[in-house]
C-alpha cells in the first residue's frame, strides 16, 4: 500500500509535496508516476485569474491511499473524477464513510480545508481527474457569493454520508476532454483552459444552487439507482464506434424494468439513454473533425456509420452544420 498523508494546501504545493514524497523530479510542474506506483501523469497550473488546476490521467500499480489533513483557512476543491476499472473505492471525510465496489464512478465533488478526507483505492485503477483548487477570497470576488452561503454550507454539511455529488453528464464531460486534449503548445493554451474551467465550475454551481436552494428541495443520502446508472452510462459510451446495447440488456445491469431505466437514465443524466450515447457520439465526431487528422468518411466510419450520408444528417442534426462545414 503506497501511503501519503498531508495537509490541505494549494495544488502546486501538494505537487511539490508528493514528487519530494516519492522521490522524483517535477518537470515544468508535472509529475510522471514510477512504475511501482503507477503510470500516467499529474500536473498543476496556475491560471490568470488566480485559480490553480490539478490534472491527472493515471492507472495505479499499487494500493494507494491519500490521506488530507483539514486545515484553518477557507478554501475549496471541486473535484471532477472518472474512475475505472476499480475494485474498491474508500472516501473518508471526517467521521462518515463511502464506500464503492463497482467498477466505475464519474462524478463531481466540492470540499472544503475545514475537512479531512481520505481516498483509498485498490490497484488497477484508471483515474482521470480535473481538480479545481479556489480560496475563499477568489470565491466572493468572481462568484459574488460567500463561502459561508448558506446553500454552500447546506452542501458542505453532507459530507459523504450523504454523497451529494453531481454526476457527469455530456456537458462536463465535454468540457473535460477539451482540457484533457488541449496541448501546451496550443497558441492560446491558457486562455482556452481558463474558459473550460470556468464553465466547469459554473454548471456545477448553477446545478447546485438550483437543486439546494428550493426550501422543500429532496436531498438523495443513499442511491444505489445513480451508482447503477454510472454503470449504463460507462456502457453506453464505453464503444461509440458499435450499436448501443438493447434497452433489456441495460435494464438486467441496472436491474430495473425498461420502463423504469428509461425514467431513472433521464432523470439522472437529462436524456434517453439512446438519445444520451448519440449525443456523445456526435460530440466525439466533432473532436476528430476539429482535430483535423481525419477525412469526414474516416470519422463517420469511425463512428459506425457505414453510409456517409446517414453520417452528416445525424451531424447537421446535432450541431445544425455540416461536416464539411466545420
Amino acid at each position: 500500500m503506497f501511503t501519503f498523508s498531508y495537509k490541505f494546501c494549494d495544488h502546486a504545493t501538494y505537487l511539490q509535496k508528493l514528487a519530494s514524497f516519492i522521490g522524483v523530479p517535477l518537470l515544468n510542474n508535472v509529475l510522471w508516476l514510477p512504475v511501482e506506483i503507477g503510470s500516467g501523469y499529474i500536473k498543476s497550473i496556475q491560471l490568470a485569474n488566480g485559480l490553480q488546476v490539478l490534472v491527472n490521467e493515471c492507472v495505479i500499480h499499487n494500493n494507494v491511499c491519500i490521506r488530507r489533513e483539514g486545515g484553518s483557512h477557507g478554501d475549496y476543491t471541486l473535484r471532477f473524477d472518472e474512475i475505472r476499472n476499480m475494485k474498491a473505492l474508500t472516501l473518508k471525510m471526517d467521521e462518515a464513510v463511502h464506500k464503492e465496489n463497482n467498477g466505475v464512478y464519474s462524478g463531481a465533488l466540492l470540499t472544503s480545508s475545514f475537512s479531512p478526507l481520505e481516498y483509498t483505492a485498490t490497484a488497477g485503477t484508471e483515474n482521470r481527474c480535473i481538480n479545481i483548487h479556489f480560496t475563499e477570497e477568489w470565491f466572493n470576488k468572481y462568484c459574488g457569493l460567500k463561502g459561508s452561503d448558506y446553500v454552500l454550507t447546506k452542501y458542505l454539511a453532507l459530507k459523504t454520508g450523504a454523497f451529494n455529488f453531481e454526476v457527469l453528464n455530456i456537458g462536463y464531460r465535454e468540457l473535460m476532454e477539451e482540457i484533457f486534449a488541449l496541448k501546451e503548445d496550443h497558441p492560446i493554451y491558457k486562455t482556452v483552459l481558463q474558459n473550460r474551467v470556468m464553465l466547469l465550475l459554473e454548471n456545477f454551481l448553477g446545478s447546485l444552487y438550483t437543486k439546494m436552494s428550493k426550501p422543500n428541495a429532496e436531498i438523495n443520502i443513499e442511491d444505489g439507482e445513480i451508482k447503477r446508472m454510472m454503470q449504463v452510462e460507462s456502457i453506453l459510451i464505453s464503444n461509440l464506434s458499435m450499436p448501443p446495447p438493447p434497452l433489456s440488456e441495460l435494464a438486467r445491469t441496472a436491474i430495473m424494468s425498461v420502463t423504469k431505466l428509461k425514467a431513472v437514465f433521464k432523470k439522472t443524466y437529462g436524456l434517453s439513454p439512446y438519445e444520451y450515447y448519440q449525443t456523445n457520439r456526435m460530440l466525439k465526431a466533432r473532436q476528430l473533425l476539429n482535430n483535423g487528422k481525419y477525412s469526414i468518411k474516416e470519422i463517420g466510419t469511425q463512428l459506425g456509420f457505414k453510409n456517409l450520408s446517414n453520417f452528416t444528417i445525424a451531424y447537421k442534426k446535432a450541431f445544425n452544420i455540416l461536416p464539411r462545414d466545420v
